[in-house]
């Protein structure tokens, strides 16, 4: 289906589809809509409060927005998804590997510095904010357990997602294999220019030329963050049938979503999340 508003028109990737609730747009994979008493959701930059460089729905004050159309933005979201403000839960991404496992109600939103949350707790929902790195969300229905994980180059220079597939399995039992799992709007192998220095911290991955495409004569790489990621999540045991994977280009779409490397001067950030609905 292709949806025209705002002038542009857009086709949602394969196995993805765009909502709009309360003037905010949204991708949801199909793959985790199918999955009972989970919701999530991959917001775009539309239906806020923003303007300029954060227009519209930026939910971070860290790159200079005024905080108080911050939280006029999570209020839009609050309303958007019935979810309370408070039960958003995030962290201070520092672009490392510690994962949160949260089990109460946090006293505040967010919580503590790290790029990763699992919980067992209904009615949490635990986010991450992206301009161009993967947003990566996790779900094993049988065990009521999920998951939240921000993939920036550092973290998944040290296997970010591999690490969460490990956590899920050693402490609450989750079979890799059973899991389904949605990786968001990321930044593409047609915009993600590295140096040797990222290319040399992905290790074997690095010198795989399906992920680092040579920029010839310069020594630099076009980088395939998404796919690393993908192929982490494989190794650690998840089914490949079991992985949605939007491929749309953050830096390529910036009229649609943040983009840190598409948006030189500072911008925004958008919310991915995940919640377990019930008791």
């Amino acid at each position: 289906m292709t949806v025209k508003t705002r002038a542009f028109e857009y086709s949602p990737p394969e196995g993805f589809v765009l909502r709009r609730s309360g003037g905010v747009w949204f991708l949801q994979a199909s793959l985790l809509n199918a999955c009972d008493g989970v919701t999530h959701a991959f917001c775009t930059r539309w239906g806020g409060a923003g303007a300029g460089a954060f227009a519209d729905l930026n939910v971070s004050a860290a790159e200079g927005d005024d905080g108080r159309v911050v939280e006029k933005n999570w209020s839009m979201l609050a309303a958007a998804f019935r979810v309370r403000r408070d039960r958003f839960v995030t962290l201070h991404q520092v672009h490392g590997q510690e994962i949160m496992v949260v089990t109460d109600d946090p006293d505040t939103p967010e919580i503590a510095a790290g790029d990763g949350i699992i919980t067992t707790r209904a009615g949490l929902a635990i986010g991450i904010k992206t301009a161009d790195c993967v947003p990566i969300l996790l779900a094993d229905r049988a065990r009521r357990v999920i998951g939240a994980v921000h993939g920036g180059w550092r973290g998944t220079s040290l296997n970010i997602s591999g690490k969460a597939v490990r956590m899920l399995r050693e402490t609450f039992s989750v079979k890799p294999s059973e899991l389904l799992v949605a990786i968001g709007p990321a930044i593409g192998p047609c915009c993600y220019e590295v140096d040797e220095r990222v290319r040399d911290a992905m290790g074997d991955d690095g010198r795989d030329e399906l992920l680092f495409r040579p920029v010839t004569g310069r020594g630099r790489w076009m980088m395939d963050l998404v796919e690393v990621n993908r192929r982490q999540l494989t190794a650690s045991g998840v089914d490949p049938e079991r992985i949605a994977v939007a491929r749309v280009c953050t830096a390529c779409r910036t009229d649609m979503f943040f983009s840190h490397r598409g948006e030189p001067g500072g911008t925004g950030r958008q919310l991915s999340f995940i919640m377990m609905t019930g008791s």
